[in-house]
């Protein structure tokens, strides 16, 4: 005789959890953006050319021995061969002010999206909260977009033609933390369904 089984299946889609989780990794992204001294370098392995590296917040030059080892008094010793000479990065002009204002307002605003999330999250009650920070998270990917395109523009056009440089770790970090800013504003934004953990049966004749 035919035996009636029924099964119940049950399958999570923590679309919100994601998000959570992807900003998270964008704050993470802003603070080693902001903490790294690799806005800009210049190519080590050119030691006859002055070293360069940017910050956010600084720019480093050093400069090489102009020594040949030929007619060098001790005047001409090492007192700044070889040292850093460090200056704010502001001084390069305004791009370099609005990227940093640009930058820090972007990373506040993702923190205060990522604890309304956090909220959210734990208070079904409130998933008002997701559509908030969803749509105030697009703003703050606005003004991130603005600051990785308009800081490389503006400084190539402050260089010589002749150096060479690389746009380097720091501001590729900026780069991920728009990208992990966008996905969590997606996934904030879509979805409006209450449920995250569902629920259905199927019925098998054995």
């Amino acid at each position: 005789m035919a035996k009636e089984v029924v099964l119940e299946i049950a399958w999570l889609r923590p679309l919100k959890l994601i998000g959570l989780a992807n900003l998270f990794c964008g704050l993470i992204a802003f603070i080693l953006s902001m903490a790294l001294k690799s806005w800009v370098v210049t190519d080590d392995e050119k030691e006859k050319e002055p070293q360069f590296y940017m910050s956010l917040w600084e720019q480093c030059t050093k400069y090489p021995s102009t020594r040949d080892g030929q007619g060098v008094t001790p005047s001409e010793s090492d007192d700044s061969e070889n040292e850093w000479i460090c200056k704010e990065a502001s001084i390069r002009g305004g791009y370099v002010s609005a990227t940093q204002a640009l930058i820090v307002i972007s990373f506040i605003i993702a923190l205060v999206c990522f604890v309304l999330g956090v909220v959210a999250y734990c208070k079904r009650d409130w998933r008002i909260l997701y559509k908030i920070s969803g749509i105030v998270l697009i703003v703050a990917v606005v003004f991130v977009l603005i600051a990785v395109i308009v800081f490389p523009v503006k400084f190539v056009d402050d260089v010589p033609f002749y150096v060479f440089f690389w746009f380097w770790w720091a501001y590729g970090f900026a780069w991920a933390a728009l990208f992990f800013m966008l996905t969590a504003a997606i996934l904030f934004l879509i979805s409006h369904d209450k449920k995250e953990i569902y629920r259905t049966e199927k019925r098998i004749v054995v």
